[in-house]
């Protein structure tokens, strides 16, 4: 899950080419070729993943004669991207073949008929079970048990930390926080003692989208004890608890006592950009809770390199409220490459995205975004880990990380806890006050008052 933006998208006209002998159809061309659309997103401290996709085109046409490869990128961030790729999706005339998909929204397209299976695909790829993980295997797949995506990501989540800023906040590195009060510790100290730097960044508002959910609330609530947004056993969203309230209490707290960004930064759909490409190298921000990816704005290929990053950042775990076991907490995501049910040439499409997935492609995408690589392969090749001393730590946190809840509603359910976020953001509300006001929603969302669970 990445940088969010807020949506602001034109309407997309699809025409179909018209040959001499009649109309074809939009994935088939002149002379009989055929065109594989494949719709992904562009963003400035993103530039790889197009990269690994031009690579893969030039790779693809030249082994399959009489298919062409049509790139089509959309410029923005992730709240962008999801509403372009929904509006196309209305339709089979407008859907793109294959699409990079979040893996938080796959359910929901599955439920929604949008997206082709892959299992029969993948059986007769080799790469399928050799170079991905069970664990890795689940990120796409549906509650109908099938296969709808393969992983180009996955990622980590935890505290990245400016030396510099805690040199002059005489807070000791490395920095290995045990409890929230220790985060909060540190914050208070670069407020007190390092004068202009901001001590405490989150994404917590609605321009940011999942990013907020996720890297914000989410590492907040899987850290207190017994916290989650969906009890797995009695198969209900959790609409209540200390949990909720305590989580919503930190961000409160971050704000109120002027530990976060001004109000125009937090509520900035680029703020993930302003993070990576200027706070932390300039030394503007003390502390941000963000995810594996965000050495990758650092990197020499990136749009504004910062070579010193490895000697000036430090990097450690998010730790649970209290010290709880295990003692930290992470979230993980990823993105996949998908296939439209609506996609005429299916065969092609998948061996595209095979062809976009294999090692030399995904080495590249991993490589230059930082996002952790999901084949074993890449995992293995030192030029994943070359000029990139973290990821070794990011790929470890696997071991506490979760994982979102997997089903249909989520994103409704994402976009309440933004409503409670945002409110804290402004001290529109106490923290109380917002989260009775989600669990209120809740039932609204999910279906009704026998999919919700009062907690403790």
């Amino acid at each position: 899950m990445r940088r969010a933006m807020v949506a602001s998208v034109l309407a997309v006209a699809v025409a179909a080419t018209v040959g001499a002998c009649g109309g074809e159809s939009p994935e088939q061309g002149a002379n009989g070729a055929k065109e594989i659309e494949v719709l992904y997103k562009v963003e400035p401290s993103w530039p790889h993943l197009e990269k690994m996709l031009k690579q893969a085109k030039t790779q693809y046409e030249a082994a399959h004669k009489g298919v062409t490869i049509k790139l089509t990128a959309v410029q923005g961030g992730n709240e962008v991207y999801y509403t372009k790729l929904a509006l196309l999706n209305r339709s089979a005339d407008s859907a793109p073949d294959v699409y990079l998909h979040d893996t938080f929204q796959v359910n929901a397209d599955v439920a929604a008929g949008k997206l082709a299976p892959l299992d029969d695909h993948l059986k007769a790829w080799p790469d399928w079970s050799a170079q991905y993980s069970e664990a890795v295997q689940q990120a796409a797949k549906g509650p109908d048990g099938k296969i709808y995506g393969v992983p180009i990501s996955t990622d980590t989540r935890g505290l990245w930390y400016n030396k510099d800023v805690f040199a002059k906040a005489g807070v000791t590195v490395p920095w290995e926080p045990k409890t929230w009060a220790d985060v909060l510790a540190a914050a208070r100290a670069i407020k007190q003692k390092a004068p202009g730097v901001i001590p405490f960044n989150m994404y917590s508002t609605k321009p940011l989208g999942e990013a907020a959910t996720m890297q914000g609330f989410e590492m907040l609530l899987y850290g207190t004890p017994g916290g989650t947004l969906y009890d797995d056993t009695q198969k209900k969203w959790v609409a209540t608890g200390k949990g909720i309230t305590d989580s919503l209490g930190f961000i409160n707290t971050i704000y109120r006592e002027g530990l976060g960004p001004k109000a125009a930064d937090a509520f900035n759909p680029k703020l993930g950009e302003k993070v990576g490409l200027d706070w932390f190298p300039s030394g503007k921000l003390g502390i941000g809770l963000d995810g594996a990816w965000v050495a990758a704005s650092w990197k020499p290929t990136s749009t504004k390199p910062w070579p010193q990053w490895t000697e000036k950042m430090g990097w450690t775990k998010m730790p649970t409220q209290n010290g709880e076991d295990p003692g930290a907490v992470s979230m993980s995501g990823g993105w996949v490459m998908a296939m439209s049910s609506y996609a005429k040439n299916k065969k092609e499409a998948f061996d595209f995205i095979a062809t976009a997935t294999n090692k030399e492609n995904t080495l590249t995408y991993s490589v230059g975004t930082g996002d952790l690589t999901p084949r074993k392969d890449v995992a293995a090749d030192p030029a994943y880990t070359a000029d990139n001393p973290s990821v070794k730590f990011w790929t470890d946190l696997a071991s506490v990380t979760h994982y979102r809840p997997a089903y249909e509603v989520y994103p409704k359910v994402s976009a309440e806890v933004q409503k409670a976020m945002e409110a804290m953001t402004t001290g529109s509300k106490t923290p109380e006050a917002a989260a009775k006001e989600y669990a209120d929603a809740l039932p609204g969302v999910v279906g009704g008052p026998d999919k919700v669970l009062s907690g403790s």
